[in-house]
């Protein structure tokens, strides 16, 4: 089992050498009934995302992704980069998730990712002496291709990326006096800008210097948030949750090996 630990150690920091434009961990997870919400892939055969977006339904998760739609007519180099397509298999949802707490999940794929310039997993930071690193960074970055306004009815086609504070636990509260906001959250905001519908499920992220690289590492979930998307937003701390998250990948990945052999 030690050589399953260390392994699933490299697979998650493997991206600390890497230095990648855009959002490659980016996952847009789709249902029988169409696009539900975001996700990160974390290894390559996991993502990671909320557990409110995860059900009892077929899923498949799509990687590379920058339009949510295919553009029919197109040549030469405005043509967008086409995706990849892979079934989810297995679906592993926190056992003590409830509609604010433990917000997470990971999803599966049937079929193990080969890496390119545009798919890569992102950095889970497991250095335990930056458990606490959250409440250290001042400015985030979220993606998706969740509603622009609260007031549409329509996902963005295009992913879309901007910067959101830090405003703490306490500050948190402030907005969200009925609901529980712990360890177990991050919360961010800005002025004018929000996250929103379809949003759920995407990346909190932040460039942090570690072992003398710059990388960019996950520290949330979109969990939930102001049903007009007018306040911060609560995210699952995907710090508090690392635990869970590397014995689940450890654990799954160790049975399938134990099957085939």
């Amino acid at each position: 089992m030690k050589i399953a630990v260390n392994s699933i150690l490299v697979v998650l920091l493997a991206c600390l050498l890497l230095t990648l434009q855009g959002a490659p961990w980016m996952a847009a997870i789709i249902a029988e009934d169409g696009f539900k919400c975001g996700g990160s892939l974390i290894t390559n055969r996991f993502v990671l995302t909320a557990a409110h977006c995860t059900g009892s339904g077929h899923l498949v998760v799509r990687l590379g992704e920058n339009r949510l739609s295919t553009l029919l007519n197109c040549t030469g180099s405005k043509c967008p980069i086409l995706g990849e397509q892979f079934t989810v298999d297995a679906t592993y949802i926190h056992s003590e998730y409830s509609a604010e707490r433990h917000d997470i999940s990971l999803l599966r794929l049937a079929t193990r990712v080969q890496f390119t310039k545009h798919i890569r997993p992102i950095c889970l930071l497991l250095d335990p002496l930056f458990r606490n690193l959250d409440d250290h960074i001042i400015k985030f970055r979220i993606s998706g291709w969740g509603l622009t306004q609260s007031t549409e009815h329509r996902y963005s086609h295009v992913l879309h990326t901007t910067s959101l504070y830090n405003i703490g636990r306490s500050n948190c509260y402030r907005q969200y006096p009925n609901n529980v906001i712990s360890r177990d959250h991050i919360c961010a905001g800005r002025a004018s800008v929000s996250v929103c519908n379809g949003d759920s499920g995407g990346p909190l992220t932040a460039r942090v210097r570690y072992d003398h690289e710059d990388t960019t590492i996950l520290f949330g979930i979109v969990s939930f948030g102001h049903t007009d998307c007018s306040k911060a937003t609560v995210f699952t701390n995907v710090m508090a949750h690392l635990k869970w998250i590397v014995n689940t990948v450890r654990r799954e990945e160790y049975s399938q090996i134990r099957m085939l052999s």
